[in-house]
């Protein structure tokens, strides 16, 4: 019956220095940006240009899909990035992640959509013709996960590949694991 309680005892003091550990340790927030892609526009573009960024997300639901989506028509949503009187350089770096500058939706990441970043002439008056156009396409997303100190678990980005259309070249394969930015030049 001692020998039983001492069991107890000694498995309940462990179980409470292991969750003592494990409870002093804040977990930081290194995996925030791991699936963000990142891209710059060149030092060619002027300011006044990127005054007023555009960036469209396309989802095309596959029709192959189980079960199968209720419309197949393209969904599409808009951010518009305004860069401020304070600071004109404001939309010179972008980010798109999967919760900014679009709400994740029904749990689809970054490599469910496409993306097309652009913006407006500024001295067309209709806003009818783009200025500087860009389309992202094929991302590919890759990762799992590393216990790196036995009481935070990490995701980790393994794979991060984009394919980036100007208008006039084809891009493909841009590794965003090895190139911090991905460079938008007209």
């Amino acid at each position: 019956m001692l020998r039983t309680s001492f069991s107890w005892l000694s498995l309940s003091l462990l179980a409470f220095v292991v969750a003592a550990c494990c409870g002093s340790v804040a977990c930081d927030d290194r995996e925030k940006n791991a699936d963000t892609l990142f891209f710059r526009f060149a030092p060619t573009v002027t300011t006044q240009e990127i005054g007023t960024v555009y960036i469209v997300r396309t989802y095309s639901p596959n029709p192959n899909a189980v079960p199968t989506p209720s419309s197949l028509e393209p969904v599409r949503d808009t951010a518009r990035l305004i860069s401020t009187s304070v600071d004109s350089s404001t939309n010179r770096e972008i980010a798109i992640g999967n919760n900014t500058p679009f709400v994740a939706t029904a749990n689809r990441k970054l490599n469910a959509y496409t993306y097309e970043i652009y913006t407006l002439n500024p001295t067309d008056t209709t806003n009818s013709t783009k200025a500087l156009h860009f389309d992202i396409t094929n991302v590919r997303l890759q990762g799992g996960f590393d216990d790196e100190d036995g009481c935070c678990t990490y995701y980790i980005n393994t794979l991060k590949t984009i394919q980036l259309y100007n208008g006039r070249l084809l891009r493909t394969g841009i590794d965003l694991n090895k190139e911090r930015y991905a460079t938008l030049e007209p």
